[in-house]
């Protein structure tokens, strides 16, 4: 029974830390993989790899929707243009 509680222990630290922030918008997961935040387009992206994040720069990306922005909790300085 203690080696079954250290194991769910264990595998509840690690669901705590690899978080996900729901990212639905395929271009500006896409620009978050072309500035090296991400890996696949997959509609996530590791929180931790975002929260240290101060400056983004995703003008002209074909970006509709900025879902998961929430996440870049240290971001200062956002550059978003849509040109048509």
């Amino acid at each position: 029974m203690r080696n079954k509680l250290l194991i769910l222990s264990c595998f509840l630290s690690i669901s705590f830390w690899a978080q996900n922030t729901y990212v639905p918008d395929d271009n500006f997961e896409q620009a978050l993989i072309d500035l090296g935040y991400d890996n696949v387009l997959d509609d996530y992206v590791l929180t931790s790899n975002i929260t240290n994040v101060t400056s983004l720069q995703i003008s002209n990306k074909g970006i509709q929707d900025l879902t998961g922005i929430e996440s870049f909790t240290s971001l200062q300085q956002l550059f978003y243009i849509i040109m048509y």
